[in-house]
């Protein structure tokens, strides 16, 4: 009884019963997205018919164990007897950090894919990583093989100096500090897709 009484007082805990929007109003139930057009005009395309067959290619059974050896091996493996139609089903769910919260803000997203829904990801990445370098900016330095995010301390610091070094009588400078609150976590799918097709994806 104690065990079943203390599971359940922690089900009513972490039970979502709303979100709060960025207009402070509570949430039930799923929105759409909102009109993109005027970002995406600002999206070029680099990937061209070249590097759209490298990426729509077969794939070979090299780079299913390259993928497969490329696993970490502490990672949770997935749900086991996983059937082929449920490869792609995803187990998600919000962990809050604190109780009885509603903001987005506050909840730690976690997901437990199939393995082979792990496999056949990873096998995508590594084909994808072949072409990357002609979409991510130079001045992008985290999540890029061969770039450290440290960089960005780095220049940070001689930006501030340059202007510390500056003398009067001279056109002004200001530096801005934006707090993306972790957009990886926010990203909606049909937007990355428009992104995708503006970049020359899947032509």
């Amino acid at each position: 009884m104690f065990f079943h009484r203390f599971t359940s007082q922690r089900r009513r805990t972490n039970r979502i019963r709303g979100l709060q929007g960025e207009d402070e109003r509570i949430i039930i139930e799923q929105g759409g997205s909102g009109n993109s057009d005027h970002i995406l005009e600002g999206v070029r395309q680099c990937i061209m018919e070249e590097q759209n067959g490298i990426l729509s290619s077969k794939y070979e059974q090299n780079e299913i164990l390259a993928a497969l050896k490329k696993m970490a091996p502490t990672k949770a493996s997935g749900p086991d007897g996983t059937s082929l139609l449920e490869i792609n089903c995803t187990h998600i769910v919000l962990i809050p950090r604190i109780a009885n919260s509603t903001r987005l803000v506050h909840f730690q997203p976690i997901s437990l894919c199939s393995v082979i829904y792990k496999i056949i990801s990873k096998t995508v990445v590594n084909r994808f990583q072949k072409v990357l370098n002609n979409c991510i900016d130079e001045a992008q330095s985290a999540f890029v093989s061969g770039r450290q995010i440290t960089n960005n301390i780095l220049l940070a610091y001689e930006v501030l100096n340059a202007f510390k070094q500056k003398r009067t009588k001279r056109r002004g400078f200001f530096t801005l500090k934006l707090d993306m609150s972790k957009p990886f976590n926010k990203v909606e799918w049909m937007f990355l897709r428009e992104v995708m097709l503006k970049n020359g994806f899947f032509n």
